[in-house]
Formats: C-alpha cells, sequence, structure tokens
C-alpha cells in the first residue's frame, strides 16, 4: 500500500503546485464532484441593492471573505457539504445573520438577507434560510445528507440510501430462485438495468470496469456491493434526468457519494450497530410453495453487525488550515443458510449454516486550506473483503463438492485541488486511482455435473462440482479538469469546460473446476466426432457438464451401448460450456471525456443552460483494439423564473446520455473467449451413484448411435466449436439514449419545496454482439458465420443472408414413411441428404437439412413441435460469398449482401410523471415525500438481462442470432412491457425531534433528545412471462412464448419502517459537548412479505438443441415465487460521541 501512497502524494503536489499564485474567491459556478456554493443577494428595506456590503461565511472549515457586487449579489464556491452561517456589514446598517444554511454538492443554494437601517454594533438575526431551488439549472438531483438518513429508518449500506430518491426502483427481477445479479446494490433508474449507473465517491469512480455495478461484481456471485456505508458519508447526490454537461458514461442514473471532512472543531464517535438473527422474523421458504423440479435452499435470516471509530477535526496548531477525518468500521454479514427438505439427503444433513462477508472498510481524508482561495484534498477509502467456504449448491449429493471461498473488494485515493484565479474564475483538478479485485478458491477440482434425469421423474436436479468461477483484478488511473469563468455580456455568462481521462487495465481469468482436457477428435468407435472441426489436436479445454437420458421421449431406449444404465434409464454426459482459448485476458479501457458549457442568466426571470459533451472510448484485448469514435452529447436547458425570486421555475432540458461500455465486451469478444458446447461423454457411474467424467477418446459419443425413434437410429450431434473471439465491427459507435423534460418546482412558504415533471427517455442507439445466422441454419455443420459487436437494427447488414424453406412435422412423417432402408427423403424442394462416398468414406455432400443435423424436429417453449427447415444457399453463406451468383456477394465491409440481415429496431422507452414535497429539516421537523408514475416499454432491458439472468453488458445473446423462419425465438423480438416496468412507486419519510426548551409544552420537555422517524414505500407489480429455452444455447429463460408480460404482474406491495432515537448528554470532554445515543429501527413492521417475482421459466435447461428427443421436461415449477419482500427485522445501535 506503500506504493499507492507515494503516488497520493506526488499527485497532491502536482495539482497544488499553481494554488500559489491564485487570488480572492468569489461566485462562479462550481463544477467539483465534492464541494456546492452559497450565493444571494442583500437589499435595503426598500428592496434597492446594497452595493460592497462585507459578507463572511462560516463553516465547518473557517470563514470565507467576499463582498456584494452592483446588484447586491454575493456568492462562495467550493464550500464543504454542511451549514453555513452568514453575516453581512455594512456601514449604515446593522449587522444582519442567518444561521444554518445547508450547502450541498454541486448546488449553489440561494439567500435573500434584508438589512435594516442602524448601528453596525447592533446584531439582527434573520429567518432566511438557503433555498434549494436552482433557478440556473435544470438538473434533476436528488440530495440526501446526513441529517436526513440519520433522521429516519435507514439500512447500514450505502445503497439503500439511493431508494429515496424519487422513482428509484429495483433493477433485478428473479426468474428462478436464487438468482444472482445487480440485487438490491444497483437500482433501476429511468427506466435502465441496473447496470447502467455512475457511481462516484469524492470523485473517484468506483463503478465496476468490467460489469458496471457499484464496487465488485462477479459473473458468479453477482455484485458485491462496498464497503462504504453510513460510518463515511456526508451526502449522497441521485442524479436521475437532466445530467450536466460534466456529468456522462451514463443511461441509468449517477449517483455521487461525499465523505465525511474534518472541521475546527474536534469530532469523533465510537459506535455499535447489531441485528442478530433472533431480530428477524420467520421468512416464507420456497418448499412451502411446491417446488417438484428443483429444490431451492431457504434463508432463514440475515444477521449483520458492524462497529464504527470515527475521528475528525483540525491538526493542532493548524486551525483553520489542515484538517484530518478517519474512520474505521469492520463489518460481518451472515445469511443462515439451510437445504430444502427436498433436496438430496447430503445437503439437508448440513442443516443451517452461516454463509460470512466480512469486511474491514476504512475512509481517511485531510484537507489542507492553502489560503482562502484554495483548498487542497486527500482521500483514501477501502473496503478488503472475505467470503468463508460454503457449498455453492445445496441440490447436491455431495455438496462439500461445491464449496469454495473468495476474497474482494476495493482500495481508491483521490487528489483534488479547488481554487479560485479571480473572483470570477475557478478551477478544479483531480487525480484519482481505483483499484478492485476478486479472487475464488475451489475446496476440490472436480468437473461440476448436474445430473438432469430425476427431473424426468418429478424430482430436482442434482449437482456435485464447483463449475465456473473468474477471478479478475482492475486498475483504473483517472485525471481530471475543470474551470469555470464568469463573463458579463448581455448578461451574466457563466463558461465552463473540462477534461478528463480514465485508463483502466482490466485482467480477467475465467476459468472451470477439473483439470484441462485435450479437445477430442475421434469417438469411441474411431469415428469423426464432428463433421468438420475448427479445433487443432490436442487444444486444451475445459468443461462442465449434464447427465440426460440419451431419449427424453422414450426412457427404455437403450440404443447407445456405451451409455450407462441408471435407475432404468441410459444416459450420458454432455458438455454445456467449455472453453479453449481465452483463459488469461488482459482488457484495457481508455475513455476521453470533455465538455462546455454556457450558464446564460439573460435577466433574473430566463437562465440557459447550453452546452456539449464529447467522450472517445477505447477497448483494447488480444483480438483487437477498437475506438468507438467520437460521441457528442447535446445538454439544453431553459430555466424561467416567473417571479424573478429565485423561489420558483419552469424548465426544460434536452440531453443526450452515452453510455461507457464495460470491459465485459473485451474480456469476452475481443479477449479471444473461444467456447464449445455438446460434447457427448459416456459417465462413469460410482458406487454412490454420483458420476466421473472423463473426457477421452475411449469415452466419446459423438457421432456414434444415441437414440431410436421411429425414423430410424439417429447419432449424437456434433459438437458446436466457436471459430474464434468476435471484433467489434467497423462503423459501430457508443450507445445513447435522448431525454427530454419538462417541470416546475416552487418554494412554498419557508422550507417546503414542491416539484413536478414529466420526462422520456429513449434508446437512440445500442451495442450489441450480432450473427449472422438464424437459430435453425446456426444448426448446420457447414454454415458459413458472420458476427461481432455493432449497433444492431433493421438496416444491419453483416453477411449473405440465408434462404430457407421450411417444412411441418406432417410433412417430415410423409417423407419418412416414403424412406427405403433409412434413405434421407426430402420433406420439401430444396432440402438434400448427406451423401457419403462409398470408397473413400468421406463425405462429397452435406446435409442442408436441420433435421438431419440435430436428429429431430425443433419445438418451442411449451414443447409443441415446430418443425424443420432447409437453408438452400448453404456453401454461400457467411462472408464468403459466390462469384457464380453476385447477388450473394459480399457487399460492404462488414461482409453484408446489400439486403439486411432481419434485425429489428432495438426498443426502450420510459415516461414517468413525478412529484415530490420536501421539507428540510427546520423546527425540529423534516419531510419528504416522492411519487412517480411510468411505464417501461420495449424489447431491450440494457446492460442487464433479467428474463434469463444473463450480466454481459453489450454482449447479451438476445441478438446473437437472426429471426429466422421457424420462429424459434418466439416474441424475443416484439416490443412489451420490460421486466422492470412498474408504473407507480412511491416514498414517504417523516422526522420529529424533541429538543425541549419550550415553556409551555411538557411533553416537549420530557421527551428531550427523543427523535422519532418514519419512512414507507409502495411500489406496484412487475410484469411476468412465459420463457422457453434458447433453441440453440440451451439456457433458460432466453425466449418469450405468447409476448413479454404475457402471464399477468405480480402484486403490489408496501413497507412501513420506524425510527426511534435518544440523545443523552454526557457533558463535555475536551470542551467538546458529549452524549450517548441508543437508537432502534424496525423495517417491515407490517412483516409483509409480498411476493415479489416468480418463476417464468417454461421448461428445465435443456442438454441439446431442442428438438424432439430431447426435449427439457416441461417445467412444472413455473410460476411458485422466486423473492419476497424482506420480513420484519430490528437493528439496535449504541453511538457514543463527542
Amino acid at each position: 500500500m506503500t506504493k499507492h501512497f507515494v503516488r497520493l502524494a506526488l499527485a497532491a503536489c502536482l495539482v497544488s503546485a499553481p494554488a500559489a499564485f491564485y487570488s480572492p474567491v468569489a461566485f462562479a459556478q462550481d463544477q467539483s464532484a465534492v464541494t456546492g456554493g452559497l450565493n444571494g443577494t442583500v437589499t435595503d428595506p426598500s428592496g434597492a441593492a446594497i452595493v460592497g456590503a462585507k459578507v463572511t461565511i462560516t463553516g465547518p472549515q473557517g470563514s470565507v471573505t467576499t463582498t456584494t457586487d452592483k446588484n447586491g449579489r454575493f456568492g462562495a464556491t467550493t464550500l464543504r457539504p454542511g451549514y453555513y452561517d452568514v453575516k453581512v456589514e455594512q456601514a449604515g446598517f446593522s449587522t444582519t445573520t442567518a444561521v444554518h444554511n445547508e450547502v450541498n454538492v454541486s448546488v449553489s443554494s440561494s439567500l435573500s438577507l434584508k438589512m435594516n437601517v442602524g448601528s453596525e454594533s447592533t446584531t439582527v438575526q434573520v429567518t432566511a434560510e438557503a433555498v434549494p431551488v436552482d433557478t440556473e439549472n435544470t438538473a434533476i438531483t436528488a440530495t440526501l445528507t446526513d441529517t436526513f438518513y440519520n433522521a429516519i429508518p435507514m439500512p447500514r449500506n450505502v445503497s439503500a440510501i439511493f431508494y429515496a430518491a424519487p422513482g428509484v426502483q429495483a433493477g433485478q427481477v428473479n426468474s428462478v430462485a436464487n438468482q444472482n445479479g445487480p440485487g438490491a446494490n444497483n437500482p433501476s433508474i429511468g427506466g435502465a438495468s441496473g447496470l447502467e449507473n455512475l457511481y462516484v465517491v469524492d470523485g473517484v469512480t468506483i463503478t465496476d470496469q468490467a460489469f458496471g455495478s457499484i464496487g465488485t461484481f462477479n459473473r458468479y456471485h453477482g455484485s458485491l456491493g462496498t464497503g462504504i456505508n453510513l460510518a463515511f458519508i456526508k451526502e449522497v447526490d441521485v442524479k436521475t434526468y437532466a445530467f450536466e454537461p460534466q456529468y456522462g458514461k451514463a443511461t441509468g442514473g449517477i449517483i455521487q457519494i461525499v465523505t465525511k471532512s474534518g472541521g475546527n472543531t474536534f469530532h469523533g464517535a465510537v459506535s455499535a450497530y447489531f441485528a442478530p438473527g433472533v431480530f428477524y422474523a420467520p421468512r416464507y421458504q420456497f418448499y412451502n410453495f411446491g417446488y417438484k423440479l428443483s429444490a431451492p435452499s431457504q434463508t432463514l435470516s440475515s444477521p449483520a453487525f458492524d462497529a464504527a471509530i470515527e475521528i475528525g477535526g483540525y491538526i493542532p496548531h493548524l486551525k483553520d488550515k489542515l484538517f484530518f477525518f478517519g474512520a474505521f468500521d469492520p463489518s460481518l454479514t451472515r445469511s443462515m443458510i439451510q437445504a430444502n427438505p427436498n433436496a438430496p439427503a447430503q445437503s439437508v444433513a448440513l442443516g443451517a449454516f452461516a454463509t460470512t462477508a466480512s469486511s474491514m472498510n476504512y475512509a481517511g481524508k485531510l484537507t489542507y486550506r492553502i489560503n482562502d482561495r484554495s483548498t487542497l484534498e486527500l482521500t483514501a477509502f477501502g473496503d478488503p473483503s472475505r467470503h468463508n467456504t460454503v457449498p455453492s449448491s445445496l441440490s447436491s449429493a455431495n455438496p462439500n463438492s461445491t464449496k469454495s471461498s473468495w476474497n474482494y473488494g476495493s482500495q481508491d485515493e483521490l487528489a483534488r485541488l479547488d481554487t479560485a484565479i479571480t473572483n470570477s474564475w475557478t478551477v478544479d483538478l483531480a487525480y484519482s486511482y481505483n483499484h478492485n479485485h476478486f479472487s475464488e478458491a475451489p475446496a476440490f477440482n472436480q468437473y461440476a455435473v448436474t445430473n438432469t434425469v430425476p427431473t424426468f421423474f418429478g424430482g430436482a436436479s442434482v449437482t456435485t462440482g464447483l463449475g465456473a468461477y473468474e477471478p479478475s483484478k482492475n486498475n483504473t488511473y483517472s485525471i481530471a479538469a475543470n474551470t469555470s469563468k464568469i463573463v458579463h455580456l448581455l448578461g451574466t455568462h457563466t463558461f465552463a469546460v473540462g477534461y478528463g481521462y480514465d485508463h483502466t487495465n482490466f485482467v480477467d481469468l475465467p476459468t472451470r473446476s477439473g483439470n484441462l482436457f485435450p479437445v477430442v477428435q475421434t469417438n469411441y468407435l474411431g469415428g469423426a466426432v464432428a463433421a468438420k472441426s475448427y479445433v487443432p489436436n490436442g487444444v486444451l479445454t475445459d468443461g462442465q457438464f449434464s447427465i440426460a437420458p440419451i431419449n427424453s421421449a422414450n426412457l427404455a431406449d437403450h440404443t447407445c451401448t456405451a451409455c450407462p444404465i441408471v435407475n432404468g434409464v441410459s444416459v450420458y454426459a454432455i458438455s454445456t460450456r467449455g472453453q479453449y482459448a481465452g483463459r488469461n485476458i488482459l482488457a484495457l479501457g481508455r475513455y476521453h471525456q470533455a465538455f462546455g458549457e454556457d450558464v446564460y442568466q439573460m435577466n433574473k426571470y430566463m437562465t440557459f443552460n447550453l452546452g456539449v459533451r464529447w467522450e472517445q472510448q477505447r477497448m483494447t484485448a488480444p483480438v483487437q483494439s477498437y475506438n468507438y469514435g467520437a460521441s457528442w452529447s447535446p445538454r439544453i436547458g431553459v430555466n424561467i423564473d416567473p417571479m424573478g425570486d429565485r423561489k420558483s421555475k419552469l424548465f426544460f432540458n434536452f440531453g443526450r446520455n452515452f453510455w461507457a461500455a464495460p470491459l465485459d465486451a473485451a474480456i469476452r469478444s475481443l479477449g479471444g473467449e473461444v467456447d464449445s458446447y455438446g460434447m457427448a461423454f459416456a459417465p462413469v457411474v460410482n458406487a454412490d451413484g454420483s458420476f466421473t467424467i472423463v473426457p477421452d477418446q475411449a469415452h466419446a459419443l459423438n457421432g456414434t448411435p444415441r437414440r431410436t425413434t421411429a425414423d430410424g437410429v439417429g447419432n449424437f450431434a456434433p459438437p458446436t466449436y466457436q471459430l474464434g473471439g468476435e471484433g467489434v465491427l467497423s462503423g459501430t459507435k457508443q450507445e445513447y439514449e435522448d431525454e427530454y423534460v419538462i417541470g416546475y418546482e416552487r418554494n412554498i412558504g419557508k422550507d417546503f419545496v414542491f416539484k413536478a415533471r414529466y420526462t422520456d427517455r429513449r434508446l437512440g442507439r445500442i451495442i450489441e454482439d450480432v450473427g449472422s445466422q438464424s437459430p435453425e441454419g446456426s444448426t448446420l455443420p457447414q454454415i458459413g458465420f458472420n458476427g461481432g459487436i455493432t449497433n444492431p437494427g433493421p438496416s444491419t447488414d453483416i453477411a449473405v443472408n440465408e434462404q430457407v424453406v421450411t417444412y411441418t412435422a406432417a410433412q417430415y412423417q410423409a417423407a419418412q414413411a416414403r424412406s427405403i432402408g433409412g434413405a434421407y427423403v426430402a420433406p420439401v424442394a430444396g432440402c438434400i441428404g448427406t451423401i457419403t462416398d462409398a470408397t473413400t468414406g468421406k463425405t462429397t455432400q452435406y446435409s442442408n437439412d436441420t433435421s438431419v443435423a440435430t436428429g429431430g424436429l425443433f419445438v418451442d417453449g411449451k414443447n409443441n413441435t415446430i418443425g424443420g427447415a432447409c437453408v438452400t444457399n448453404m456453401a454461400n453463406i457467411g462472408t464468403s460469398g459466390n462469384a457464380a451468383n453476385p447477388s450473394d456477394n459480399p457487399v460492404n465491409n462488414n461482409g453484408g449482401d446489400g439486403i439486411p440481415d432481419g434485425f429489428v429496431k432495438p426498443i426502450r422507452r420510459f415516461n414517468s410523471v413525478e412529484f415530490e414535497v420536501d421539507k428540510r429539516f427546520s423546527n425540529h421537523w423534516l419531510a419528504v415525500a416522492n411519487f412517480r408514475w411510468g411505464n417501461l416499454y420495449g424489447n431491450y432491458e440494457g446492460a442487464y438481462r433479467n428474463d434469463n439472468g444473463q450480466s454481459d453488458p453489450g454482449i447479451s445473446s438476445l441478438f446473437d442470432f437472426t429471426s429466422g423462419k421457424l420462429g424459434l425465438l418466439g416474441s424475443q423480438f416484439e416490443p412489451g412491457p420490460l421486466s422492470t416496468d412498474r408504473r407507480a412507486v412511491g416514498n414517504i419519510f417523516l422526522s420529529y425531534n424533541f429538543a425541549g426548551g419550550s415553556r409551555n409544552s411538557f411533553v416537549s420537555n420530557a421527551l428531550k433528545g427523543l427523535t422519532l422517524g418514519l419512512g414507507a414505500r409502495g411500489q406496484s407489480g412487475v410484469p411476468l412471462s412465459v420463457l422457453g429455452d434458447h433453441p440453440v444455447y440451451w439456457n433458460t429463460g432466453e425466449v418469450p412464448i405468447g409476448g413479454r408480460g404475457a402471464a399477468g404482474r405480480t402484486a403490489a406491495s408496501n413497507q412501513l419502517d420506524l425510527h426511534a432515537e435518544y440523545a443523552a448528554p454526557l457533558g463535555h470532554i475536551a470542551g467538546e459537548a458529549s452524549r450517548l445515543r441508543v437508537t432502534w429501527d424496525m423495517f417491515n413492521v407490517a412483516n409483509s412479505q409480498f411476493q415479489s417475482s416468480s418463476v417464468q421459466t417454461s421448461q428445465l435447461t435443456a442438454s441439446g438443441y431442442l428438438v424432439v428427443g430431447s426435449t427439457p421436461p416441461i417445467n412444472t415449477d413455473y410460476g411458485r415465487p422466486t423473492a419476497f419482500q424482506a420480513p420484519f427485522y430490528a437493528r439496535g445501535s449504541v453511538r457514543f460521541e463527542f
């Protein structure tokens, strides 16, 4: 760690060197991610401006002095968030003060002061407070300070605070039980998925660079979150819409977190927070809801404990100059887990056990006030964490074989300089470093094997072995420079420009348990396992496997003589995924961004926000280095202050938001990942009924007899080998959305603010990987292929299109009836069979019929037979074309033939109406209420797919295939309500503090020191669908049947939380007041465990192409609950502070 502090110190020297030349502060607009501003006007009793009045603004880190200009205006920028007192002095007027004015990040609050004629020695305290209506900015930001979240019931993790912002909702909807993904740590904002937000702490981006989550994310464990918690945080700002030009890289929301700072008084705290398992109400368990074909494990409770030490103040003898803050907060989070009673006995025998994540969270900050004009800040924080060794599956006959442990966490550092060059010119310089890592250690190195045979008899599948895991390490270095300047020309212009650069190096190690083995070229009979293999001899691969019947339509079939018989069923092992290249990847990300803005205040009634943002992203990995090119974002806002009193505004904003694609695409596609599917082996049956996979030639089954049907004996299909890693196709640009916002805000009375707005967001372009083949065409081993990452749409043309004829089951059966001796008979004209030279044994003509390649007719997501297809131009498809047929020749750089390939327009459209009422804490109470009504419609969810649970931003399986002629992708491309389409979301937060001191209130004095808080949330349900297996990939939850949302919606839900805190004074320590706070929080006091999602998969996981004879069982668990609202639980805490 020492080298990082050395680097941070050097960075501090670089960013602070110019500060010695700078001069007095004024009120240029603040562009910093960690500071705010306080502006105001000073007038006499008649309302005339007072010019040249001395204004002193005093806060936690000392005072700033300025004077009013010719319009009576004053201002101060680069103020750390907190409360400030303002004193105004002018000859001939009484000194005027306004106390307890809150300053928030990136906002210039407005204060109006009126001075009375009188002696300067007389001080008059006015009741004016800073108004949070920013009439110069159209950005929509929910400012959530420690004053707010400490006064209401709030979980200890920082992500819980996000949901207090209007319209913020869960970004994950489980289509199967215990599904990993973005989780509650990564909310859906503005219709985006949970992996499309940007997370920034004190100017350091803590967004996971491979997936887009907060903190650490792993493909197989989902979001592991961040250790930043309420002990460190001063303020959280949730930017939902209308981003200022300096903010980008997100199509969801932008969340800024500001940590605490030291000041001119010493303060500290020692606290303990405890929520043991006995504080939890019993929760609903899956086994009570009739699960038969799966046995999801149970979570009994989620006890959590943490203890925090905080200390802040100033360095002795350097008061007003050098401040510090430090915090250490070790935390322990457990989930008490138990196997489903219907799971294998070996898993049930484990009983209840704890999965434990422990984190050593820390934060530290040094703030050096170089002079009244310049402040240097050094920040470091991190969350080294570890998880104990636990089974990954509790549906296992050998749960110990699935065990692993993992370590993860981050380390972050920042050096920042905020300064003013002149009264109207400010500068912000920053350097930051983000390190993130994840490592995992399997307890046993054996192949993952899932036995699906029990599901054909009404039981649950059984798993042994860990399977896939993925260690990673990320280092991101960033620099940023912003400056703003006020110019007076036909009004007031605040010009701002800035530049930022992110330099990311990401190492990824995709791995599977079990030894590597050579890709098998010949089967146990000596024949070729594949009609055409692209894999050289001796190439090593990993793998994970499923055990399945050789004939799902006839379990008594024993055609495969090499296959073992288990409980009367001949079974085989098939690889569901293997990877033979791209297992050690260095992916590089280089991101440049710049902006320019003019905040033009034409007069006191109208202000324009005129901005533009430029971004450029490059991804580099072994296969390719690709630059997405320049991305320009207009940001245009209009603010109208009808009364010119800075207390209300009508506004409009248009913005284009570009998405910074995470490096998962570079790791998997540009990194050279090459996968295989469908390697078939005869498994060895052990004495205990488990299976051992021996992946060698002696056990290889591909190309050998598999099953007997009415059509004769069919062989095991050849495995599928990818040709190589995909690149980014030429001309591909960054993904973006367009956004329109119109609204009204009004300060009501002294401290209420009412807000209303309408928002329209729509995707304009997406990034996804695409393939030139249809699902049915991809099964033909000789068909050509082109693919890569691009911007798919109706005009996409990357390959020579398939020319296809289809046939029904009746036509197929009629052809088979005409067959003599098993000879191929074409079901329709255009179909051809395989021809083999009788002398040499070599194939001279490959069949273009999918039934020959797959061994059967395709079925849909409900196992209904669809039919088959023949590709009549098989030899010309892909990128090569055919000189004899010019219409099949590629005509563009990406291999197209001039005819669109059949992709649809990606659609995601979000509309909402939002209302807010915000009363800041004053007169002992606060109130915050918000409500959003909206809808989310389309055919593209975004960076995270809830339907199949896929965390592959920019390279999901959605556009891997063209639509095809058989309709095997169901309603996948038809727009409808998307998975997180909640029509209504609302929050209410209330808090009251009994401060005492009232001579007329016995109750107030008796309850002095008591704070009561309330939080209530309600939301409508989400749409439900019927999701079939993918016909080629075999994954569950891929193909909507009957349209998105065809199965209705979940019920609406609500939750009530309560908070009580008593602060007992303990006298003074070192001259500072001390107190003991005892707090009791209760969450979901009504214990309303609403069902939040259900099983939407109509089939169990397939073990091969979705064809007759290898169809997976229909999922009789469809509609069972997959998640519930958390039950009632309580948390206590004791905090000593001074």
